[in-house]
């Protein structure tokens, strides 16, 4: 699946770099668009969906588990 990014989703991008710039980010495709997760020190930082139509579901921060 070819997803093309708009221009925000494409600034979120480059604002999760910047955020966390040693982190890695990995994109696992679903059939509605990708899923953005960061990750760093094997633990997920965060994760942010972006759809076909452009939309942006809003990035989630993950709690430390306890």
């Amino acid at each position: 699946m070819a997803l093309e990014l708009t221009t925000d989703q494409a600034r979120l991008i480059a604002r999760l770099r910047r955020r966390w710039p040693e982190a890695e980010l990995r994109v696992h495709h679903r059939s509605w668009g990708v899923i953005v997760e960061v990750r760093a020190g094997g633990r997920t930082l965060s994760l942010t969906a972006l759809d076909g139509a452009g939309r942006i579901e809003d990035e989630r921060r993950l709690a430390w588990a306890a």
